[in-house]
């Protein structure tokens, strides 16, 4: 089930294309049928334009350093600061981190929040399945970079193994069962639940509820487009939902997610992210440098 670096890529684009679609309805007041054959405008948010989301992910995995943890957190916050003017959307944990201003309202989330989720997940596509205690160490340290909730750090490392899964197995395995044994494999206190019926008061930005969030959207999705529908009908935190959830059905059904087949995949505003090709190689190489020395 190996993948090629093309087919990494494609997956980085089901982020970036997730999170972009998912903007708009991100803790909005819209509660009507969501189209995923649209690429819906923001007030104030450039067309076609990501967040943080793929911004901050793509910094993490350009961050790695597979020779050192610490070096790959401590190098991840000097590219972070670097790239401040860049960067918007930030989350309260991240801003805090940087030591850029929190509003009141938002000094709860500090620390507790999913941004050490969205943005390490996809490095468990580096990682083999024999590698799951390098990986968890790994992801931990990048994760600490930012956040200290142990829930928080406990669902990164979940969310990495849902997609350290997917690279080996494809769609075999029930994501559920996967992040339930990867908790099980871990210190930290995260409560995974298999939703019978979406939650209706939309996703909150806390790692948990998002992380639940994700694993309901890609167990009740068939396609990418029915991830993005499904993902920010939930409302809420709708961007990282859909980016996390469109990247990992791409992960799982490979050729059968008929990603390709979005009508405004073309409406994104790629060159922003033009480093999504290397981020995609970067993340071959690590994989298939260990696979080599094995």
């Amino acid at each position: 089930m190996d993948l090629t670096a093309a087919e990494i890529e494609e997956i980085l684009r089901g982020y970036a294309a997730g999170d972009a679609f998912g903007v708009a309805y991100e803790f909005s007041e819209f509660r009507g049928e969501v189209d995923p054959d649209l690429l819906k405008e923001k007030e104030g948010w450039p067309y076609g334009g990501v967040s943080d989301d793929t911004f901050l992910t793509l910094l993490t995995i350009n961050s790695f350093r597979p020779e050192s943890a610490k070096s790959s957190a401590d190098n991840f916050l000097m590219q972070l600061r670097l790239s401040i003017p860049k960067l918007r959307g930030l989350g309260p944990t991240t801003r805090s981190a940087l030591g850029l201003p929190v509003k009141d309202f938002e000094k709860s989330q500090i620390g507790i929040s999913n941004g050490a989720l969205m943005r390490t997940a996809l490095l468990g596509l580096a990682f083999r399945e024999n590698e799951a205690e390098e990986r968890r160490h790994f992801v931990r340290a990048l994760a600490e970079a930012t956040h200290q909730s142990s829930v928080a750090i406990g669902c990164a490392i979940i969310g990495s193994a849902l997609f350290a899964d997917a690279r080996a197995n494809g769609d075999k395995n029930s994501p559920f069962e996967i992040a339930e044994h990867e908790r099980q494999m871990l210190i930290d206190d995260v409560a995974i639940t298999d939703w019978l019926e979406p939650i209706c008061t939309g996703v909150s930005n806390e790692s948990t509820e998002t992380l639940n969030a994700v694993l309901w959207t890609v167990k009740t999705s068939t396609s990418a487009r029915q991830a993005l529908q499904r993902a920010c009908k939930l409302g809420g935190d709708t961007d990282t939902v859909a980016a996390l959830a469109t990247a990992l059905v791409i992960a799982r059904k490979r050729n059968k997610s008929e990603f390709q087949k979005i009508r405004w995949l073309s409406e994104i505003d790629w060159l922003e992210i033009s480093g999504l090709s290397q981020s995609a190689n970067s993340l071959h190489q690590l994989y298939e440098q260990r696979k080599e020395l094995s």
